[in-house]
């Protein structure tokens, strides 16, 4: 990027995160087709890193935050969200983490999923490296593209958590990438997906729609939730257990909750969300 681009950037990302942010690193991501960056700053006690982009219109975006106190707790709600498909998965034994970022998910596991295998995916080197660099990633993933990885793997797991976007908005490809995914679902596993700008992206509902039919046709349901109002990432289950359910949502995370020794019990996680079996629209 030109030295007068990359000086506007900055400035956008201090008038963002406030004139006293460090901005650790700069620098443009190939796969992901936008300039990414890490940057630290205070809020009152809490000290927060952060890794961001530039939108398509050039709006600052936050893609993944670390709290560098308690770097295990899941800053974002959408994250802890994500989280629930351990809750409803029958097992927690392995787990296929579909988009790395700043390794949030992988951090949560270390603390509360020690025994869980993960097998993370990252489409974009600099990212990768920049999860490894500022985000304390330290476990192997594998650099190749969530359609291209799930193409060549005979894997299962019990749960899979698919977090992958790019400067555009979400990176997948079609009906074929989610018959893969959820074949890669174990028994009694459980698929979580993240849609962020679901209600002003019009490009969301007939993907989540897509999901939804390679559900139905393996006899699997798939429900949504997000926080009322609507302003928050819409999170969208696929469960393959006949006892995990939008009904069993409340029970299943109280359990997970007390026996993974989850933050607070996971108080708050449900509370004020919008829990529905059909896309919510305002």
């Amino acid at each position: 990027m030109s030295a007068q681009g990359e000086e506007r950037e900055r400035s956008l990302i201090l008038d963002y995160f406030g004139k006293e942010a460090r901005i650790c690193v700069l620098r443009r991501a190939a796969a992901f087709g936008a300039p990414v960056f890490v940057v630290d700053f205070d809020r009152g006690p809490k000290h927060f890193r952060t890794l961001g982009s530039f939108g398509a219109q050039g709006q600052v975006t936050e893609q993944s935050s670390m709290d560098l106190l308690y770097p295990a707790r899941l800053v974002f709600h959408y994250e802890r969200l994500m989280a629930l498909a351990f809750a409803l998965s029958e097992k927690s034994e392995s787990a296929l983490l579909l988009g790395v970022g700043g390794a949030a998910m992988w951090r949560f596991m270390q603390a509360y999923l020690p025994d869980c295998a993960p097998t993370l995916v990252e489409s974009d080197a600099t990212i990768l490296a920049l999860a490894r660099r500022w985000f304390y990633l330290k476990a192997p993933a594998v650099h190749a593209t969530a359609e291209s990885f799930l193409a060549e793997s005979a894997e299962r797991y019990d749960a899979i958590l698919v977090d992958i976007y790019n400067a555009s908005g979400p990176a997948h490809e079609g009906p074929r990438f989610w018959a893969r995914s959820l074949d890669a679902l174990q028994k009694g596993g459980c698929l979580a997906n993240n849609w962020a700008d679901f209600a002003t992206n019009r490009a969301v509902r007939p993907l989540a729609r897509m999901l939804e039919e390679a559900a139905a046709e393996r006899g699997l349901r798939s429900f949504y939730v997000t926080r009322r109002g609507l302003g928050d990432n819409l999170v969208q289950y696929v469960t393959a257990s006949p006892a995990a359910n939008i009904e069993a949502l409340v029970s299943s995370l109280d359990a997970f909750a007390r026996g993974r020794h989850f933050p607070d019990r996971g108080r708050g996680i449900l509370e004020g969300c919008v829990m529905t079996t059909d896309f919510p629209a305002g």
